[in-house]
């Protein structure tokens, strides 16, 4: 899967087609014609600033697949020094 390079500050402009895309399909399907549009156009926006949070708040942890993360201990060969740095 392609890796995203958005830092902190930028943000996710996928999110928006995606949710208002989402949003009309299920309104559309539920109410039909002019209310569909109306009510999957909120339920588009809900799902866009959700998709947008959610990559947001993910830390950069190698958890989350991040570049950040805890760098790893010891030295080459995973082992302490004597003076107990890596």
């Amino acid at each position: 899967m392609a890796k995203s390079d958005n830092g902190p500050g930028q943000p996710a402009v996928w999110a928006w087609p995606v949710g208002i895309l989402i949003g009309l399909g299920i309104g559309l399907a539920a109410f039909g014609d002019a209310s569909g549009v109306a009510i999957g156009m909120g339920i588009g926006i809900a799902f866009a600033l959700a998709f947008s949070a959610a990559t947001r708040g993910r830390g950069g942890g190698a958890a989350t697949g991040g570049r950040g993360g805890d760098a790893p201990t010891g030295g080459r060969d995973g082992e302490e020094d004597s003076d107990g740095r890596s």
